[in-house]
């Protein structure tokens, strides 16, 4: 049940997440007088109305996903000398409600509507996390199954969105565009942090040498009956294997390019390396399968996804423009998650 949630809920902010919060006027101002109750209107969306209580349904959610692996002392984390997790959080759950409000608003002008079985997959889920709740958080965060029907009604809707959102994304991803291989490799640095921790910066009469002592290897390598026993002994690089398509830059575009070129058994000759983190040498690969299907079926669903992603993001930038967004300054000063 959390899982479910916590999926729709990440789906929203790493959909949205690249958009421009230019777009967003938002204001901040004492949307009412007197103290913050559970009935407070604490962010206006637009006509819509957000409540104290939805805000920390949402705080309960960030609560039993992080706290029981990380306690919590994590909100009180120092990201920086002006920020904790805890601020981020905070500015991740009000992005998020303002989002899923966004989102609703347009689905109703779509006429796009939750079905029966939809509806009571929400009052299920309500049910559950509110009864498994303790007194103490029930009324820390204002649970009830009625506050969370409506919380969950809002993540399958924008999960909904999503989907009718990017029916027309392209979906077809070819073998070449997606195919994985498994590698095993070894890595002579020239520039970069080798496994150690130490840093390497060589000049030219170094990196020769380097060159020499790859083809060196590369000819060991080749009598070698085992190679990764062999790059486990002779690598400057962390690790030696690894599963690889046509966009990684674990080693390097040139590096990669000759990978993919290569069959099952086979061994590169020394390829020179260079990363976009900066590092550089020699590699020498060996191809351990040429084509990992399940890695290659994930891939293609990663391609998919990110196309799917990229048009749900410029289609949110239009639902989003001139929306006004106002959020309560005395809310906001003792708002924790």
């Amino acid at each position: 049940m959390k899982a479910r949630v916590l999926y729709v809920f990440l789906i929203a902010l790493l959909a949205l997440s690249g958009c421009s919060k230019e777009s967003i006027s938002i204001k901040r101002q004492k949307l009412e007088t007197g103290d913050i109750k559970d009935t407070s209107i604490v962010i206006k969306v637009g006509d819509t109305d957000v409540k104290y209580s939805e805000v920390r349904n949402y705080c309960y959610l960030l609560k039993c996903q992080y706290e029981d692996n990380f306690g919590k002392e994590l909100w009180q984390y120092k990201l920086d000398s002006d920020s904790t997790i805890g601020d981020e959080a905070r500015q991740e759950v009000a992005s998020l409600i303002t989002q899923l409000k966004i989102i609703k608003k347009t689905a109703e002008n779509m006429k796009v509507a939750l079905t029966s079985d939809e509806k009571n997959e929400a009052v299920r889920n309500a049910e559950e996390i509110v009864n498994n709740a303790s007194a103490e958080d029930k009324k820390a965060y204002c649970l009830n199954v009625q506050n969370m029907t409506e919380l969950y009604s809002d993540n399958i809707l924008a999960e909904k969105m999503f989907y009718i959102a990017t029916d027309d994304a392209d979906t077809v991803v070819t073998d070449d565009e997606a195919r994985q291989i498994d590698i095993q490799y070894i890595e002579v640095i020239t520039k970069g942090t080798d496994r150690n921790g130490n840093y390497i910066s060589m000049n030219a009469k170094d990196k020769k040498e380097a060159k020499k002592r790859a083809l060196r290897l590369l000819n060991e390598a080749k009598k070698s009956k085992n190679f990764l026993e062999f790059a486990e002994e002779n690598t400057d690089a962390e690790n030696v294997s690894a599963t690889i398509g046509k966009n990684n830059d674990l080693l390097g575009r040139l590096a990669t390019d000759e990978a993919l070129k290569l069959k099952k058994g086979k061994i590169s000759n020394v390829i020179s390396s260079k990363v976009s983190d900066g590092t550089e040498g020699y590699v020498i690969i060996y191809c351990i399968n040429n084509n990992n299907e399940d890695a290659t079926y994930d891939c293609k669903e990663s391609i998919i996804e990110e196309r799917q992603t990229n048009m749900f993001k410029d289609k949110y930038a239009e639902w989003l423009k001139g929306c006004d967004v106002k959020i309560s300054q005395s809310f906001w000063e003792e708002f924790e998650i």
